[in-house]
């Protein structure tokens, strides 16, 4: 999947610490695994390769999975003494308690296999969390890391900047402004001979106290003034470059470093703005929205039109903090935005209204049954979209107040009922009711004469020139006509093999790429035999990018999106008891696919069931289509990357996805009566 641990043939004649593991729980019946007619695996040449965890790799937790093959699959395998099970394909999985450091924040794992006839002994590097002081360190010890050059950050002038210290446990902490210092306590929690340590003060006041000693300067950057917000700054931010002393006393020794902080204070009367413009990722294309996320790094959250105009409130490194509505923030990459002067007040809309999608106006609509709702506006704004029900979707723009004076949608285009309602923040939400199930959206900007709507009052006209206004365009999918008899004749079903690109790999070697492709043609072959019409996003072993999936996907004009994946976990969490079947979705209108292909996954392969998941993975998140990402399988655990390389799982795993694509379907064509 996505976001599995990439693992990598990590070959090391090192020395290793590991506490094994011995068995491991299926509940795949192994005559589904293996067919080899009763018959001894041969003997094959003893060889010893750990592919996880990478050698050099820092490992946090203290207990974690160490995974790899010995080659022949009648050795024995000790990790720091302790016995490890061998599978018949002659890979290994263990669950260990990680290794201490040996020397600074090095560690070693010791690994020993043995045939009758042959011994092979391996040194496996990795490094730790440091736990003391380097030796040679200057004494008392602050971690170097979190001095010198910080990041930079733009606050408001109340806003708290924290900083942060790794320590000397037991040490006084100060930071240093002229003559002035500043406790900065211990927080912990105590890391063997090490303690972490923080100090926060407002951005204004500690602007003001570093400005006041001389100890900031003009934070100069190239290129000052309107462009792209990863490369450029505007002249409503001034940073300044503070520099501060850390000092660090213990047993009557002391220790002072320099920190040099590029730190803005924003005004809000002069927050500059951005026009949301995504760039184009050479690694997975674009996806023509620029994702926000409730903090810097975290989940994406929402899925924001390009050229949407927000304020900038906050920035930390290369992330944007803008502001939605009031009381409502998201973050967002700074290349994906463009300075845009100063920021302004809620925009108002215009009218609205319905009318049938036209096939010249995108790709994503030939050959498909949509409506597009166009809403006209003062100014671009964030959007949400989300279905409400089976026959319902709602759309948010944020930061706006509500002038409708009608909402046209006719009498033949699916919509039944249209209401709006001013929210605060401020923000309108609009609602359609309509005949037929929501298959899919699609929200975008657009420019051009929007004449055609109806009602504008006079002095209000519905056009987006080049004078600020917007038209926001949403365009949303009406559901297939399904036969029940015969659900998957005629259906355009997107197959996505995941990867290659960061995909996990097992303990022999088979990277999870190649064995989603081999599934996934199975599954074309079992689709195109009940008439469906399959689309393989991805033929062959070339890297292709997430957006660029489901961009292909839409322009062929499939219906459904499913993409195949077999899994792997995170450090630190024990896989023995978490590994089995699980299916992903995003949207809604995605949900009853998920659980329809979990369900007949789970009984053709018999691995644990581990549920349908709500998931923040990419090509779940397209919404044109419902969109489901199937995770058969463990990469890591050694009997299932065994069976994910026979032809009768690989078919067994087709099967399941084809059956609950099948049964979703024909679910649907039951419960929806054309009207």
């Amino acid at each position: 999947m996505s976001r599995s641990r990439r693992s990598r043939r990590a070959r090391s004649s090192s020395s290793v610490t590991v506490m094994a593991v011995t068995g491991v729980a299926l509940v795949v019946p192994l005559a589904l695994l293996f067919d080899r007619g009763g018959e001894a695996s041969p003997p094959q040449a003893l060889e010893l390769v750990v592919r996880y965890p990478e050698p050099g790799r820092r490992i946090s937790p203290d207990s974690n999975v160490l995974f790899g093959s010995v080659g022949d699959p009648g050795a024995t395998l000790e990790i720091d003494g302790v016995q490890v099970d061998v599978a018949e394909s002659g890979g290994f999985l263990a669950w260990l308690p990680v290794p201490r450091a040996e020397r600074d924040d090095s560690a070693y794992y010791r690994l020993v296999a043995r045939t009758a006839t042959d011994t092979l002994v391996v040194q496996h590097p990795i490094r730790r969390p440091r736990t003391a002081p380097p030796p040679g360190a200057p004494r008392p010890w602050v971690d170097p890391a979190d001095v010198g050059d910080r990041i930079e950050r733009w606050s408001g002038p109340d806003e708290p900047v924290r900083l942060e210290f790794t320590a000397e446990a037991g040490a006084r902490l100060s930071l240093r402004i002229g003559d002035r210092a500043f406790d900065v306590p211990a927080v912990g929690p105590t890391r063997g001979e090490l303690d972490r340590y923080r100090f926060e003060m407002p951005a204004g006041p500690l602007r003001s106290a570093a400005c006041a000693y001389q100890t900031c300067r003009d934070h100069a950057l190239p290129g000052s003034g309107p462009g792209r917000a990863d490369r450029t700054t505007p002249r409503a931010a001034r940073v300044d470059t503070l520099s501060l002393r850390i000092r660090v006393e213990k047993d009557g020794r002391e220790w002072t470093e320099t920190l040099r902080l590029p730190l803005a204070v924003l005004q809000r009367i002069a927050w500059p703005a951005v026009r949301l413009d995504e760039t184009e990722d050479r690694v997975n294309g674009q996806s023509d929205v620029v994702v926000g996320r409730p903090t810097p790094f975290g989940p994406y959250r929402w899925r924001f039109p390009n050229g949407a105009r927000l304020p900038v409130t906050a920035r930390f490194g290369d992330r944007l903090r803008v502001r939605v509505q009031e009381g409502l923030d998201a973050w967002i990459v700074a290349e994906d935005a463009v300075w845009d002067g100063t920021a302004n007040g809620a925009a108002t809309t215009w009218d609205a209204r319905v009318t049938p999608a036209r096939p010249e106006d995108a790709p994503h609509l030939e050959d498909v049954e949509a409506v597009s709702l166009r809403v006209g506006l003062s100014r671009p704004v964030a959007t949400r979209v989300e279905v409400t029900g089976r026959r319902s979707i709602s759309l948010t723009l944020y930061g706006t107040y509500g002038r409708f004076d009608r909402i046209a949608h006719g009498v033949d285009t699916g919509v039944r009922s249209a209401r709006w309602r001013q929210e605060s923040g401020p923000a309108v939400r609009l609602d359609l009711d309509l005949a037929w199930p929501v298959w899919g959206y699609r929200a975008s900007y657009e420019r051009g004469d929007a004449r055609a709507y109806e009602g504008p009052g006079e002095g209000r006209p519905l056009r987006a020139a080049d004078d600020g206004e917007a038209i926001l365009r949403l365009d949303i999918r009406r559901a297939p006509d399904v036969d029940a008899s015969r659900p998957l004749a005629g259906r355009r079903i997107a197959i996505d093999p995941g990867h290659p690109g960061a995909g996990s790999t097992g303990p022999t070697g088979l990277f999870e790429g190649d064995a989603n492709l081999a599934i996934a043609r199975v599954l074309v072959r079992e689709l195109a035999s009940a008439d469906a019409i399959p689309i393989l996003i991805r033929e062959n072993t070339s890297a292709l990018g997430l957006y660029d999936r489901t961009r292909r996907a839409r322009e062929r004009g499939a219906e459904l999106f499913v993409s195949i994946h077999n899994n792997a976990l995170p450090d630190g969490i024990r896989p023995f008891e978490r590994a089995g079947t699980t299916t992903y979705y995003y949207h809604r209108h995605a949900a009853a696919l998920g659980e329809a292909i979990q369900r007949a996954m789970v009984e053709r392969l018999g691995l644990r069931d581990l549920g349908l998941v709500w998931g923040d993975l990419a090509v779940a998140r397209e919404p044109w289509m419902p969109s489901a990402l199937a995770e058969g399988a463990f990469m890591i655990i050694p009997e299932q990357e065994a069976a994910l390389r026979t032809a009768e799982f690989q078919a067994a795993y087709a099967r399941g996805v084809r059956e609950g694509i099948e049964a979703f379907l024909r679910s649907f064509a039951a419960s929806d009566p054309r009207p």
